[in-house]
């Protein structure tokens, strides 16, 4: 036993460190409850059992799921639109000066309009509104990260492949690949929590389905510890998908590269 924390002990030190914050915010939090009512600010517990019965109730896993879906809906559009754009219109001056515009335009319009505008367009029970909104949030930012991916390729290597008669499978898989897949791999680690961030807004403000429909309706029925229940079901959910799926698709990718 001696030995193996002799061995690892910058990793548990790490680890440690780790969990420091997490329990001095338990603390704080468990320590200021006892002096607010519940319905200003539950206390871990009153908000543990609060999960409970959302697990009980049957919808948190649905709720997910429907949020989750939705999510890769609409930031997978986004990245294909992004980089379908950049391609598109890389080497072009012309036509990339007349889009960046718009897409900072689009960027700069706060999301509650967006929201406003799918309800609109789409109806408050539609799938479709979170997903638009999702898919204009994300949307500047896939474009510019691809852009400058693409931008970032020596063109002096690609003419040199094209004078040695390489074939276009071989430049793509061979030059453009190594160089796309690490920054698309961080472009989408970033822009996904946008992506998760922008869907539970759209169905808090606007939907009938979702996690963020069922924070909306706690808040209304001042069930303050369903909403914190549910904001630590979010945080769960985005610390999944960061540590279980994009970070490691990350290091793969890094790995490829290298």
């Amino acid at each position: 036993m001696t030995a193996f924390i002799s061995k690892h002990r910058q990793e548990l030190r790490r680890i440690l460190a780790g969990l420091l914050g997490p329990a001095a915010v338990l603390a704080l939090w468990s320590g200021l409850a006892r002096y607010y009512h519940p319905m200003i600010l539950p206390s871990p517990g009153e908000t543990w059992r609060a999960l409970v019965t959302l697990w009980r109730e049957g919808s948190l896993l649905g709720s997910v799921a429907i949020t989750l879906r939705r999510t890769v809906w609409g930031y997978a559009l986004a990245l294909l639109a992004g980089f379908s754009l950049a391609a598109l219109t890389k080497g072009t001056a012309f036509w990339r000066a007349l889009l960046r515009p718009i897409l900072a335009i689009v960027q700069i319009i706060p999301p509650v309009v967006w929201t406003i505008l799918a309800v609109i367009w789409f109806g408050v029970a539609s799938q479709s509104a979170p997903i638009f909104l999702i898919f204009m949030v994300t949307l500047p930012l896939s474009f510019a990260n691809t852009a400058a991916s693409l931008d970032s390729i020596d063109g002096r290597l690609v003419e040199m492949a094209q004078v040695y008669r390489c074939s276009r499978r071989q430049i793509v898989t061979q030059l453009y690949l190594p160089a796309l897949l690490p920054q698309l791999a961080n472009t989408v680690s970033v822009g996904f929590s946008f992506a998760w961030k922008a869907a539970i807004f759209a169905e808090f403000m606007g939907s009938t389905s979702g996690v963020g429909f069922l924070l909306s309706t706690a808040n209304s029925n001042l069930e303050t510890e369903k909403v914190f229940a549910w904001v630590l079901v979010l945080i769960a959910v985005m610390l999944v998908c960061e540590y279980g799926l994009l970070l490691p698709l990350k290091r793969r990718a890094e790995r490829w590269w290298a």
